[in-house]
């Protein structure tokens, strides 16, 4: 069953990670983000802080999810699915700059 995505990305968006409002720190494969103005912790499971990597320079969401199914055993649809929900979540979280 097809799941419908609203998205504000797309494919050609460029996106970056925001470091400027977060305190990070790196535990084995997961990244730990604390937000310095609330105080909330936000932490990154191994895939979740997959992407957080590839995120250091803008780049465009499709090469990001081009990188993913390289990395990972997974179609290119779902991890396209998968990667924009996750950076409209990061949006969410202020953690994600669009170019």
């Amino acid at each position: 069953m097809s799941e419908s995505v609203q998205t504000s990305l797309c494919r050609e968006t460029i996106v970056r990670r925001n470091e400027r409002n977060f305190l990070i720190s790196h535990i084995g494969e997961e990244v730990v983000l604390m937000d310095i103005h609330n105080g909330q912790y936000i932490g990154l499971n191994a895939i979740g802080s997959a992407i957080w990597e590839k995120l250091e320079q803008p780049v465009p969401v499709h090469e990001v999810v081009h990188a993913l199914t390289a990395e990972y055993a997974v179609s290119m649809q779902l991890c396209e699915r998968e990667t924009l929900l996750f950076l409209e979540k990061m949006m969410q979280h202020q953690m994600l700059i669009i170019q």
